[in-house]
């Protein structure tokens, strides 16, 4: 399981709630697996890029995340 994410994963807990989402990249093994659902018990709400950035200090992919600039698809011909 462990490696890096070649596309945006969405973690969610068992009702089906947004645990965190993890951008493409991001490099994903059991350690970090158990970091993230310590820190969502812990705040008992979604977890956002601030908290990523906070938990995975050395994690370039929650460090510097893609700007979204509000392009789309359309733009992109």
């Amino acid at each position: 399981m462990a490696g890096k994410l070649s596309e945006p994963k969405i973690i969610t807990d068992l009702e089906q709630q947004v645990v965190c989402l993890l951008p493409t990249g991001f490099y994903f093994d059991d350690n970090r697996w158990d970091k993230i659902w310590q820190e969502y018990e812990s705040k008992g709400d979604t977890l956002s890029m601030a908290d990523l950035k906070t938990l995975f200090p050395n994690e370039p992919t929650v460090q510097n995340p893609a700007e979204d600039k509000g392009e789309t698809f359309s733009k992109c011909r």
